[in-house]
């Protein structure tokens, strides 16, 4: 049976040892520090998403999207969804920190030193990839899948590119 498929990109901006990060929550939900980022909308390309996202979010301007950092296709048959996850290595950008968010979904956006940031990710159970990437565990542009099935069963399909053996945390 189909399911509703959704793209999202995600924003890695580095400064000086520190990385760009929201702290969002959406209603009755628990704030979380996480890269800023978020679903491309119909007829939107990825890079278009990712520099209204960035500056919906932070008030930064992308000005050179980079390469893509590493995409991963997830097929939550439980929750019946499935998306592709574009995460950029964003190479330059323009700007303040000023937040924009049209949601009101982001309560503020801040540089944190990257060990603080990946500490924050490591306890979101959709970053396994993003920590591993900035921890250097996991090369540039490389593909991973993700089944989670009606039982909830978890089953990686395979992460592809060199150094990318496995998804594991």
């Amino acid at each position: 049976m189909p399911v509703p498929e959704s793209q999202i990109v995600t924003a890695l901006l580095r400064r000086a040892g520190e990385l760009l990060m929201v702290r969002q929550a959406g209603p009755g939900e628990e704030p979380v520090w996480t890269v800023p980022g978020g679903r491309v909308e119909p007829g939107e390309f990825v890079t278009e998403a990712l520099r209204r996202e960035v500056l919906e979010e932070t008030g930064i301007a992308v000005t050179d999207p980079g390469k893509v950092a590493f995409t991963a296709q997830v097929d939550h048959r439980r929750d019946g969804w499935f998306a592709t996850v574009w995460t950029w290595d964003v190479a330059a950008w323009e700007g303040e920190v000023r937040p924009q968010d049209p949601d009101g979904f982001v309560l503020e956006a801040a540089w944190l030193p990257l060990a603080e940031a990946i500490a924050h990710l490591a306890q979101i159970s959709w970053h396994p990839l993003t920590v591993r990437y900035l921890g250097g565990k996991l090369e540039r542009g490389s593909v991973a899948l993700r089944r989670v099935h009606g039982d909830g069963r978890e089953e990686a399909l395979g992460c592809f590119g060199a150094g990318a053996a496995s998804l594991d945390r």
